[in-house]
């Protein structure tokens, strides 16, 4: 989808936030080369992070009154833009529109929406890109709400990606997975394994053992949680694990490599717009990869929230996609 011949000619002002040590440290470089390209057309501003949460804050606070915010890092630098950009406006066509650069050692995100790594390549596609709207979940937890793009879950994953940070060596994603797993499978072994109770849409659902919310398809790991799984439906895939010992959570993580995650027995799937998760146990959550606590957590669904910059939408959505958040 492309804007006609007269738009992408317009001069369009640019907010680039970037994660200066992402990417081994090649954050800086590549936001300069992109910088660099696009500035001889447009109007471009770059801002670099110095720690957590800091890639909100900029845009909060400088992104109200450009067209475009680019996120350049991984998919945590992605998550925190997304942030401030949900909070500049009350639907996505009062929001700038969203692109990234990826730059991190996992980019979940680039395989689920095929953004472009390369940042010349980029600087020539933006210009002719329209915002795409996509869906975004809202996590409420402990009184307060953060955004996920790609997916959150509760259980067993939490596990994974709470000890891949904790012990993270620069990689991440499927060789960082590898590189750790001696750690990852002496913390699934320890993990209790406490009962969820879920709710989706106000119905009740049996208890299992660990819950991912899709909003795309893939996972951290280069897996496939559910091929179906969509940002363009306003709906999430809560996809489900009934009960999982170490070396079944072994053989779900096979799976999902050559297959998907819900083609597994004693997994389960059920769309939906509001989830609620709760247990009794001390259940770890994750939110587009990053550690973020325990259950419970209440997640709603906002149909086409922002406008994403990618170069192919899956989907054409028409207009009634974006009732703001």
């Amino acid at each position: 989808m492309t804007t006609p011949a007269a738009d992408r000619e317009a001069p369009l002002s640019y907010l680039l936030i970037v994660n200066p040590v992402a990417g081994k440290g090649a954050g800086a470089a590549r936001a300069e080369a992109l910088r660099t390209a696009l500035a001889h057309d447009h109007h471009v501003d770059v801002l670099a992070t110095t720690g957590r949460g800091d890639a909100t804050r900029l845009v909060r606070a400088h992104g109200g009154t450009v067209d475009r915010v680019i996120a350049i890092g991984g998919d945590g630098t992605l998550n925190e833009v997304l942030r401030g950009v949900l909070d500049l406006g009350t639907s996505a066509e009062t929001r700038p529109c969203l692109g990234f650069l990826p730059g991190g050692t996992a980019n979940v995100a680039t395989k689920a929406f095929g953004f472009i790594p390369e940042p010349a390549r980029l600087a020539r596609a933006l210009p002719g890109m329209r915002g795409s709207p996509v869906d975004v979940g809202i996590v409420e937890m402990d009184g307060h709400e953060r955004p996920f793009l790609l997916w959150c879950g509760a259980g067993l994953d939490a596990v994974v990606i709470e000890e891949l940070n904790a012990s993270r060596t620069g990689h991440m994603g499927m060789k960082g997975l590898v590189m750790s797993a001696p750690r990852v499978f002496s913390a699934i072994s320890r993990y209790s394994r406490p009962g969820i109770g879920i709710e989706v849409d106000g119905e009740e659902l049996p208890r299992v053992t660990s819950v991912v919310l899709a909003n795309v398809a893939d996972m951290a790991f280069g897996g496939t949680l559910h091929a179906g799984a969509t940002p363009f439906d306003g709906e999430v895939d809560v996809v489900m694990i009934e009960r999982a010992g170490s070396l079944a959570t072994l053989a779900y993580g096979m799976r999902m490599l050559y297959s998907s995650l819900t083609t597994s027995f004693g997994v389960s799937h059920r769309p939906g717009r509001h989830v609620v998760l709760r247990s009794d146990g001390d259940v770890p959550v994750q939110v587009d990869g990053e550690p973020a606590g325990q259950l419970p957590l209440d997640v709603r669904m906002i149909r086409g929230a922002v406008r994403l910059l990618i170069p192919d939408p899956q989907v054409c959505v028409g207009p009634d996609v974006a009732p703001g958040w």
